[in-house]
């Protein structure tokens, strides 16, 4: 089996643990693949992620460590120009978005990995609690790792597979906070619509009230 396989199954089993037994036939589609030395191997893998995310999770630093990964196993798509933003870059942009708005949503609707939100919630250790933080992508893959990120790193928020041109929606992630109780739900398309637009007179209108874009 190719390395990228094991890869997406990897993320698609992750976000199916994360989610409370409310998206089981996720982790059975992928896990059925596999034996049960290395389903454990999955389990091990989860465990050293989290590892690696504490280690570099202090006093507002951040790191992107399944993107990372992500990139050395050379998975971004170069004829679409999938190129993730680096962490200092990012890190820039949310310092120049910084405003006097204390609370509301970010957006990012080409998220990645959602590099940019990170950024914005590591700003001030507050944020997290104050902003809810949506991330919408073409990739069903950036996605998976956006849901994995939000975790990671107590997010609260909404990861939306999406088409952010067209607007056509696939498939989205409801993520909570771990003082509420941390997981995953996966929600419906017309959830999505409800989350990115509002209803006036039968026409869609994108959400700005307290929400600040970020490209």
């Amino acid at each position: 089996m190719h390395i990228h396989n094991v890869f997406d199954d990897f993320l698609n089993m992750t976000v199916s643990a994360f989610s409370m037994k409310k998206d089981e036939e996720r982790y059975l589609k992928c896990s059925k693949k596999y034996n049960e030395n290395q389903i454990k191997l999955f389990g091990d893998t989860l465990g050293a992620l989290f590892l690696d995310y504490e280690s570099v999770s202090s006093d507002g630093e951040w790191d992107d460590i399944i993107g990372r990964i992500f990139e050395e196993l050379l998975l971004s798509n170069v004829k679409t120009g999938q190129f993730f933003t680096p962490k200092s870059l990012c890190d820039l942009v949310a310092a120049i978005t910084q405003s006097d708005i204390k609370e509301g949503t970010i957006n990012d609707p080409s998220s990645g990995s959602s590099r940019n939100l990170i950024a914005h919630s590591r700003l001030n250790l507050n944020n997290r609690f104050n902003f809810t933080y949506i991330a919408q992508d073409l990739d069903e893959r950036c996605c998976l790792m956006s849901v994995i990120n939000f975790v990671m790193y107590g997010l609260k928020g909404y990861v939306i597979h999406c088409d952010t041109i067209s607007m056509e929606i696939y498939k989205g992630w409801r993520i909570f906070m771990p003082e509420t109780g941390l997981f995953v739900v996966p929600i419906s398309v017309e959830d999505c619509e409800q989350i990115l637009t509002k209803k006036t007179d039968d026409k869609p209108e994108i959400q700005i009230n307290k929400q600040l874009t970020l490209f």
